[in-house]
């Protein structure tokens, strides 16, 4: 078996993994950095290609996988609800970054075509390999890969053993592997107890409300808008609750596919409650009154969430609660460190209320310890999807707590297991 790192080494984006075995050659995703200006992972040549297995619709996992369909190209794995999303997803970063993207709509379709919906567990025959998605536990549809060949090899993606109001935990039964290769993401920072923070997120929404303010909580579109309407579902939170965006449109497709979710009835519940606003003159309106409104986007990088933020910013008695990981630079990384927006291409102090909750959908540093436990000693170990100190710290600690012959890979490099 030869792996291939293409991207996502020593970084978070470019998610990219060329694996050879059993006379097959597969590309695990195929992502993006989406920058102002999005980056790619390393160049494969799609002729080559016996199959692609895309984890999961993030664009850091999927974003440069139609570059493989300029052509027919190779056939394509991913699990139905990856699928559906990817598309919504691929038609908006071309809407939105369409001048450097070297393809178009047309490719995106050309993949989908291509594609191959697979469910959880079923085998799939790529030559003499045989392949399986395992939950992941990171948004609906993600999937592990595990690979059986000459060698066993696991690839997590992105993963979370943690369950949510909308997930179940990641599937981590399969550790009797020849080869890991784990994201990073976290291995440096520990998670607050889930519960916990959602209790707390509640408390101070329900303060923020009941003195006359408006709570605006940008969050992703993706997984993390619904997670947070079932949040508040479920701890009873009484006063008035809107979304917006494109979360609209992700939250009735996950209502069209229950398999995907955890607590069906829940979501449910909180999408019969939820106000859905669309269009500028619903926007005014919802601002008119006390409650919360969940909205992308997540980073506060356009989207209906960068409208209302500007029009909250200076009521004292508003609040902006951001709930996912900032990337430095971004709108909300500013947000947090120095309590000011961009408007009309001049900083604006925020004198509304700015908290950071962090609900993440990656395992943190005590989940990432646990699994990787849970694998023999001596197990080949890759460490990616992490900056370059996450990586290597993380090696370190599986070599030295667990045995295990644990690397950061080079970007480029071959390695034969």
């Amino acid at each position: 078996m030869e792996i291939t790192f293409l991207g996502s080494v020593g970084e978070v984006g470019k998610s990219a993994i060329l694996i050879k075995a059993g006379g097959a050659r597969i590309l695990v995703d195929y992502g993006i950095k989406p920058n102002d200006e999005p980056e790619f992972p390393a160049h494969v040549a799609p002729k080559d290609l016996d199959a692609v297995i895309i984890t999961h619709a993030h664009l850091d996992h999927s974003g440069a996988a139609p570059l493989l369909y300029m052509d027919e190209g190779p056939r394509l794995y991913s699990t139905s609800m990856s699928l559906e999303t990817c598309e919504i997803l691929l038609e908006d970063f071309l809407r939105l970054s369409g001048y450097y993207v070297p393809y178009e709509y047309l490719e995106v379709e050309y993949m989908l075509e291509r594609a191959r919906r697979v469910y959880y567990r079923e085998p799939i025959r790529v030559k003499d390999v045989e392949i399986e998605l395992l939950d992941a536990g990171h948004i609906p549809g993600s999937a592990q890969v595990l690979i059986n060949s000459d060698k066993r090899l696991l690839f997590t993606g992105d993963i979370n053993p943690v369950k949510t109001r909308l997930l179940n935990g990641a599937d981590t039964s399969q550790t009797d592997v020849d080869v890991l290769i784990t994201e990073s993401t976290y291995a440096k920072e520990v998670h607050a107890d889930r519960y916990e923070l959602e209790k707390r997120f509640v408390e101070e929404c329900n303060k923020v409300v009941e003195g006359g303010g408006i709570v605006l909580v940008p969050a992703f579109s993706v997984g993390r808008s619904q997670e947070i309407l079932c949040i508040l579902t479920a701890h009873n939170f009484k006063h008035t609750l809107s979304t917006d965006g494109m979360a609209v449109k992700l939250l009735d497709l996950y209502l069209r596919n229950r398999e995907f979710i955890a607590d069906y009835d829940l979501l449910y519940k909180a999408s019969r409650r939820v106000n859905f606003v669309s269009g500028r003159r619903e926007r005014k309106r919802v601002l008119e009154h006390p409650g919360v409104i969940v909205c992308p986007a997540g980073m506060l990088k356009g989207g209906p969430a960068a409208y209302y933020a500007q029009q909250i910013a200076d009521d004292e008695s508003s609040a902006i609660f951001l709930v996912s990981y900032q990337i430095p630079g971004t709108p909300g990384a500013s947000l947090i460190s120095e309590r000011k927006l961009m408007v009309d291409g001049k900083e604006k102090p925020v004198k509304a209320r700015v908290e950071h909750f962090l609900f993440s959908s990656h395992a943190g540093q005590k989940e990432l310890h646990s699994f990787l436990r849970s694998f023999n000693p001596g197990t080949k170990v890759f460490m990616v999807h992490g900056d370059a100190d996450s990586c290597e710290v993380l090696a370190e600690w599986a070599r030295s707590e667990c045995s295990l012959d644990a690397v950061a890979p080079s970007l480029g490099m071959k390695y034969e297991v």
